[in-house]
């Protein structure tokens, strides 16, 4: 992967909240999939978000986080190539207004661990219903009979 590539997030199909316990929650609204992150996977998509390239993103999790160079390279690698095929994000066109590096925290390093991505599909059904076509009398999120 290279790493002055930038990324977006593939919005309006995607929508993403990043919660005080540092945890993230994505939902694919095409596939009906959701994702959590754990807090340092949450801070990649944050950065990804705000429009550093992959190499900034590895370099200020080099600032942040006592881990190795190679690690955080592959992790942040494996991480990107998991949003790309989920469909979450996508190659930004558009490299123009790239923002400052942030400065390093004061502080010291916090401990690294690899980012945790998961993928759920148990709500699939009620994330893909369409809430104006789909629904019976009693409303959303009653789906339609086959019967009505």
């Amino acid at each position: 992967m290279n790493s002055s590539s930038s990324y977006r997030v593939n919005s309006p199909h995607v929508i993403h909240e990043i919660f005080e316990d540092g945890e993230a929650a994505l939902i694919n609204l095409k596939s009906g999939a959701y994702y959590s992150l754990d807090p340092i996977g949450a801070e990649i998509w944050a950065l990804i978000d705000q429009g550093y390239s992959l190499g900034d993103v590895v370099e200020i999790v080099m600032q942040r986080y006592d881990g190795s160079l190679a690690q955080i390279i592959n992790d942040a690698n494996d991480l990107v190539t998991g949003l790309l095929e989920e469909d979450l994000i996508v190659v930004s066109a558009d490299n123009t207004g790239k923002p400052s590096l942030p400065p390093a925290p004061d502080g010291g390093k916090k401990p690294y661990t690899s980012p945790r991505f998961e993928r759920f599909d148990d709500m699939q059904e009620l994330l893909l219903l369409d809430p104006i076509h789909d629904v019976g009398e009693q409303g959303w999120p009653h789906a339609k009979s086959d019967d009505a």
